[in-house]
């Protein structure tokens, strides 16, 4: 998809001051290191990861949301009025029914004409978002949408970590299932994008370009489906990391040279890229995989972990205020996730 008259026109994100260090974790699974024989400081070595961001249990992504959401209005000048629609985005939500979006429209106050729904696909439900709300302005259905997000997996994390420890016949391939989950952290993202005719940035958002391979939607899996992920038994998470990293590389090989023909661009035009974060090696392996250096990229993974579908639109913020990203550069957002999906976006800044 090409897109002739929509801009990015804010961002704002929110962060758990409580850090869950790699470390901490490892000493809770004490026992079980010590039964796999496992060295210390293995999960750092394996993941690259030193540290993510949590959430307490009785907050809800809505609270959040709402948060992020109020803070990109104020640093940008915008009202309620001023968003005529809005689309909440991650796989953490407030419940099954209603939609997450509706607590957070009515937490902003937006009005009644203002459309409001959930968007849900794994690490890529952000990026699908954008690409509605660009359709919707592209077609002249709106002239400004709000895609917000927020992950808290707290809940998820600590009953996967007592599954390990209280599974005694557990193999250290079992095992190898569960350690994937815990990678994740919390965090909270909010994007408007906008037409031209209202946009103050004027950050062109140039198109982008989808491939999957839903012959690989059983690699990564979650359940049971009940909104905001609750803390009892049945609550459960595997991932066979190798096979899902390995089937989203060669679907990224496949989607990268689409992508770059559908917008127009070559290689050598990227300035930037942004990219879902999961872990060192994934993050190596992907960009090695589509012929990008490194240092275009802003690694978040060591110090927030994977934020599954706010990663990549946290990391890309972080980025724009670390590097000054200059007008004219050219910009990549490169998503992948579970389900297999691969998805790419270009932004003209």
């Amino acid at each position: 998809m090409q897109t002739q008259n929509v801009c990015l026109e804010a961002m704002a994100y929110t962060l758990p001051e409580k850090i869950l260090s790699s470390k901490e974790i490892e000493e809770k699974l004490g026992s079980l290191a010590k039964r796999f024989e496992l060295p210390s400081g293995f999960f750092e070595i394996l993941t690259g990861i030193k540290e993510r961001r949590v959430w307490a249990e009785d907050i809800l992504p809505s609270q959040k949301s709402i948060e992020s959401a109020k803070k990109l209005m104020q640093e940008n000048g915008l009202t309620a009025k001023d968003m005529d629609c809005i689309v909440h985005v991650s796989v953490s939500r407030d419940f099954l029914e209603p939609a997450t979006a509706t607590a957070v429209h009515h937490g902003l106050n937006l009005p009644e004409s203002c459309m409001a729904f959930d968007i849900t696909n794994a690490c890529l439900g952000f990026l699908n978002g954008m690409m509605l709300i660009a359709s919707m302005i592209e077609t002249g259905q709106i002239q400004r949408g709000l895609i917000v997000g927020t992950e808290i997996p707290t809940k998820m994390v600590q009953s996967m970590i007592q599954k390990l420890l209280t599974s005694p016949t557990l193999t250290l391939e079992e095992a190898s299932f569960i350690f994937p989950t815990l990678t994740l952290g919390s965090g909270s993202c909010a994007m408007t994008l906008a037409h031209p005719s209202v946009s103050k940035t004027k950050h062109r958002l140039i198109g982008g370009l989808a491939q999957n391979d839903t012959t690989q939607f059983d690699v990564c899996k979650a359940w049971p489906d009940t909104g905001i992920f609750n803390s009892d038994s049945s609550i459960s998470m595997k991932t066979q990391s190798q096979a899902l990293i390995t089937k989203a590389i060669t679907l990224a090989q496949k989607t990268w040279p689409l992508f770059l023909k559908e917008i127009s661009w070559n290689q050598q035009d990227v300035s930037h890229i942004f990219s879902h974060q999961v872990g060192r090696m994934p993050r190596e392996e992907m960009l090695k995989a589509i012929n990008l250096k490194s240092h275009l990229d802003f690694p978040t993974y060591e110090f927030l972990g994977n934020m599954g579908s706010v990663s990549l639109p946290i990391s890309m913020a972080m980025g724009i205020e670390k590097r000054k990203v200059q007008p004219h550069d050219k910009v990549v957002l490169f998503g992948f996730g579970s389900g297999v999906h691969c998805f790419c976006m270009g932004v003209k800044w």
